[in-house]
């Protein structure tokens, strides 16, 4: 009888394939980058990114889940993709049957933002405004399917206020339409508004974690100023195709955890509004099927379609 091969040990023995299903340089695609190059490092076989971007994430997660679940195409996002996109949208993928989740390795949250020439420097300022001109402010979403669409909506319904959607195709134009004031204001990712928070072109009324953040901590936590149940913190996940060897996967997840313990990697998180964590697989899992019923309750609630 020939001997048995052991996947953990011959693992990987062809280039490996990180598919990235957001544009690049965001921090889907920075993490894949980071995490390509020093696992090319340590197992000396190439680690490719390949961003396939668009329609919120799904399909470059489509492409992940048709491919052989063998540890060579693997998927690096976020929980856009994952946990609300399939709430919103009928996707062609269940994340809990058709992804085997790796290993969380970094979250961000993300900042309430409005241009300073609106005079509104609070969460409790906002709802003053909002109350007093029902339907008056616009907010710009990236997109229905989208974080910050979801994070104004749990605004909303924990305020009781009314706020207009004006969907974007995309984070880069979403903010755009805050800076020359054509919204109101927007819900957006840490790292995207950093820089026009220090030129001062854009004033933050609150972060969306449950505590301040590491990268602007003198903003107050919008749970902090009355609305406690208004907590947004994406993660930022690496998984592989359901059916891939436990084998494989643990090698690839116990990879993972050197490269995202590095403390020079960590000071790169830092710089792009990100701060490490770690989540194994059976972790992620549970943390996938709470953020599901999470974002499904939200889009009931708020009487958006769901499928």
């Amino acid at each position: 009888m020939p001997p048995v091969c052991n996947a953990q040990e011959s693992f990987p023995i062809r280039p490996v394939r990180f598919v990235v299903p957001f544009p690049a340089a965001t921090p889907p695609d920075i993490l894949a980058r980071i995490a390509s190059q020093k696992l090319a490092e340590s197992w000396g076989a190439p680690v490719i990114v390949e961003v396939r971007d668009g329609a919120s994430g799904t399909i470059g997660v489509n492409q992940v889940v048709r491919a052989a679940p063998d540890g060579y195409t693997l998927l690096f996002t976020n929980d856009l993709s994952i946990a609300i996109a399939p709430v919103l949208s009928k996707t062609l993928y269940d994340p809990r049957k058709d992804l085997a989740p790796i290993a969380a390795v970094a979250q961000g949250v993300s900042v309430l933002v409005m241009h300073p020439s609106a005079g509104v420097s609070s969460i409790k300022e906002l709802i003053a405004v909002a109350k007093a001109r029902p339907g008056a402010l616009t907010f710009a979403s990236a997109g229905d399917a989208s974080t910050s669409r979801m994070c104004i909506e749990l605004i909303k319904r924990a305020a009781g206020i009314e706020l207009v959607q004006v969907p974007y195709r995309g984070a880069a134009p979403a903010i755009q339409a805050v800076l020359t004031g054509e919204v109101s204001m927007y819900c957006s990712p840490a790292f995207q508004a950093l820089p026009h928070l220090k030129s001062g072109k854009l004033k933050a009324l609150g972060v969306t974690g449950s505590g301040p953040s590491p990268v602007i901590p003198e903003v107050m936590p919008i749970s902090a100023q009355g609305l406690p149940d208004v907590i947004v913190s994406s993660w930022y996940a690496a998984f592989a195709p359901s059916g891939t060897p436990p084998a494989v996967l643990n090698k690839i997840r116990d990879a993972l955890r050197k490269v995202f313990d590095d403390p020079d990697v960590r000071q790169k998180l830092a710089g792009v509004g990100l701060d490490p964590i770690w989540m194994d697989g059976a972790e992620l899992a549970a943390t996938i099927r709470t953020d599901l019923e999470k974002w499904t309750r939200v889009a009931k609630s708020m009487g958006i379609r769901t499928e």
